[in-house]
């Protein structure tokens, strides 16, 4: 089977596996870039959980009475002396007055006009 090339149909395909080829090259890059990146993102991961146990671990000392009354005493505080707490009474709450008219179902200006 002895078929004569046809020279368009050679620079079709020679097009094609060029096509291919830079397709190729394309996807690799794009691949090695996508790598790079998950890795700067795992490596940012890793360093945000460490940081995030190294606060909870702060706050679990910070946490405790000794660490919030050396606090206190740093800041000026002092424990509560119970001779020198006053109670304030609470007032009792105001009784709405109830006028005696509302009674009567007269107003004022109604007695005023007789």
């Amino acid at each position: 089977m002895n078929r004569p090339e046809s020279p368009l149909l050679v620079a079709l395909l020679a097009a094609s596996v060029v096509g291919c080829a830079l397709a190729l090259v394309t996807s690799q890059y794009r691949s090695r870039e996508l790598f790079a990146e998950l890795e700067v993102a795992q490596q940012e991961t890793k360093t945000l959980e460490s940081d995030g146990a190294r606060l909870r671990s702060d706050l679990g000392r910070a946490a405790q009475p000794a660490a919030i009354e050396a606090v206190a005493r740093r800041l000026g505080m002092r424990a509560i002396n119970p001779n020198e707490v006053v109670v304030l009474p609470v007032p009792a709450p105001a009784v709405p007055r109830v006028n005696a008219d509302a009674d009567t179902g007269t107003h004022a200006s109604a007695r005023e006009q007789r």
